[in-house]
């Protein structure tokens, strides 16, 4: 039986309507097998009755729902509600499959004690935190969120992401038009949830992807790295382990252009921020499919590696022609910048293993490794400052510490933390793990 219908693209019901059919979906064996009114079902699922009561007229409309009317009882006839054929039948068919993190994902429609709480103590913030009323002035029940809940909407929206997010909680090639789809939240709805997740920390960082005014004809979807440590989804959720490496690196826009042609390095850079950032992303992507595949193993010791990632790059890469001067149709690829981002995956991945492997976690061999780059700081681009890169490993390395900060620096800076929430949260803004507050 499908668990996740409320994902499903097919469904034309808005956001909070999903989260109520999904919510009834987790009580199958106590709510779907009989009649229910609106007001003892609220009580069930921890929801205001406005929402229950809103999301069940829409559900009746599009036919998953059915209302029934009491009979035989004294005074004014009661409205009561059941699951419609139409619904059983969607649930019978077979699901979208295995999902990386379905427990997870159910965790966010049945369990009510998800609190909108981000990283940042408002102590820090230097606020203090206003308790949000629980009625409106009217005396009716506050929205979804009300006593510091996580609202529907925004469990939707990250229920939808967990679905497509890897063991390291990467979400890649997923464009927003899918993602409306699976959530029933509008364009500027969309925008706003994905906000929210980010100010609360469940989002660490998010890539905007580009459109085709930047590439002919191509559009290059999001990217969102989930905070699968955060501590709301929790403890027993916590699979991953994460690692900060520090130097004095290159910069982004020289690792993506060093070594290429003048002519062809300015091409690129001209780009401009937006696109180079989504390309830097892509790059980071290809050095932790090497990683992923030989940490802990010597460089010469590829084998089919480097055939993989040349397939990679060719699929993503290729499509991004940009626009020739003069020429109103088509488009070319720069030279050479396939054969250059293989390179510098390469030269990326082996200069990480060599200052790491004997560093961090000696004897372990993770099976997925994702590089998360930390921001650039545009007032000091100088290439004698500290640059970081966080690895988020998976699984967790057994009976060792789960977070790492190694600063490779004179005289050595190596601390090991048990878990990630252990740092201190300017810090995780600096490595990249939490994007700050704009």
């Amino acid at each position: 039986m499908s668990t996740l219908i409320v994902l499903s693209e097919t469904l034309d019901v808005e956001s909070e309507s999903r989260f109520f059919l999904q919510a009834l979906i987790c009580r199958k064996q106590a709510i779907l097998g009989a009649s229910f009114k609106v007001k003892s079902v609220a009580k069930v699922l921890c929801l205001t009755e406005r929402l229950v009561r809103d999301a069940t007229r829409e559900l009746v409309e599009v036919g998953l729902l059915v209302t029934q009317k009491q009979v035989d009882k004294v005074g004014r006839p009661g409205q009561e509600y059941e699951v419609s054929q139409y619904l059983l039948d969607l649930l019978a068919k077979p699901g979208r499959g295995e999902i990386a993190h379905q427990e997870l994902v159910l965790r966010l429609f049945r369990e009510p004690e998800i609190y909108a709480e981000g990283p940042l103590l408002e102590a820090e913030a230097g606020k203090e935190k206003v308790a949000r009323k629980q009625v409106r002035k009217d005396g009716r029940p506050a929205a979804p969120g009300a006593c510091g809940r996580l609202g529907a909407s925004t469990r939707v929206l990250l229920a939808a992401l967990l679905t497509f997010a890897d063991q390291c909680g990467v979400v890649a090639g997923v464009g927003e038009a899918r993602l409306r789809t699976m959530t029933g939240l509008s364009p500027v709805a969309l925008k706003h949830q994905i906000r929210r997740l980010i100010s609360l920390g469940f989002i660490r960082v998010h890539v905007p992807g580009v459109s085709n005014g930047f590439f002919v004809g191509a559009k290059v979807p999001s990217a969102y790295y989930l905070n699968l440590d955060h501590p709301q989804l929790g403890e027993r959720f916590h699979c991953c382990a994460v690692l900060v490496y520090a130097e004095a690196g290159m910069s982004r826009d020289k690792r993506l252009t060093r070594g290429l042609p003048p002519d062809v390095a300015s091409a690129l850079l001209n780009l401009g921020p937006a696109s180079l950032n989504v390309l830097y992303h892509m790059l980071a992507r290809y050095t932790s499919h090497l990683l992923s595949l030989t940490w802990g193993e010597p460089g010469e010791k590829y084998g089919a590696v480097p055939a993989s990632l040349d397939g990679m790059i060719a699929r993503e890469l290729e499509q991004l022609k940009v626009g020739k001067p003069g020429q109103s149709m088509g488009g070319y690829y720069w030279p050479g910048v396939l054969d250059h981002f293989f390179e510098v995956a390469l030269e990326w991945a082996e200069h990480l293993k060599t200052r790491l492997n004997e560093q961090a976690w000696r004897g372990y061999k993770p099976k997925l490794v994702q590089l998360i780059p930390a921001p650039e700081l545009t007032s000091q681009e100088g290439d004698d400052r500290l640059r970081a890169v966080s690895l988020i490993v998976y699984p967790a390395p057994e009976k060792q510490k789960r977070c790492i900060v190694y600063k490779d620096v004179r005289g050595g800076f190596f601390r090991e933390f048990d878990r990630e929430a252990d740092l201190n949260v300017l810090n995780r803004y600096e490595f990249g793990l939490l994007t700050p507050p704009s």
